[in-house]
C-alpha cells in the first residue's frame, strides 16, 4: 500500500471527522458507498478526481487542505485556519466562552 494513498485517506478522515460527519453521511453527499469511502480512508484505494472535487466541497475546505500531510503547515496558514474558524463562534457565547477558557488554561 503506498505510502500518499494511506496519508490521504487518514487525512480525510481527519477533516471528516472534524466536520462532524460519520462515514455514511459523508459517503452519501460525495455518491460513494460506505464501504467505499471506508477503502479510501484506510487508503486501500484511491478517489476519481470527480469524487475529490464533491469531498472538497462536502467537506467545506481549500484543495490544498487534502494534501497537508506534513503537521509542519506555515503559521501563516494555521493562523488564518483558526481565526476562519472563530469566526464560526462569533454569535455562539457558550461556546465562545468554551475556546476562551481553554485558551486561558495553555497560557
Amino acid at each position: 500500500m503506498s505510502d500518499i494513498k494511506k496519508q490521504l485517506g487518514q487525512r480525510i478522515k481527519y477533516l471528516r471527522k472534524r466536520k462532524g460527519l460519520n462515514q455514511e453521511q459523508l459517503a452519501e453527499m460525495i455518491g460513494l458507498s460506505t464501504r467505499g469511502l471506508g477503502n479510501v480512508e484506510t487508503g486501500r484505494n484511491f478517489m476519481a478526481l470527480s469524487n475529490i472535487e464533491k469531498l472538497i466541497d462536502a467537506l467545506e475546505v481549500e484543495p490544498y487542505e487534502l494534501f497537508v500531510f506534513d503537521k509542519n503547515v506555515p503559521l501563516d496558514i494555521v493562523y488564518n485556519d483558526v481565526v476562519e474558524k472563530l469566526e464560526k463562534f462569533k454569535n455562539n457565547n457558550k461556546r465562545l466562552y468554551a475556546i476562551s477558557a481553554y485558551l486561558d488554561s495553555l497560557s
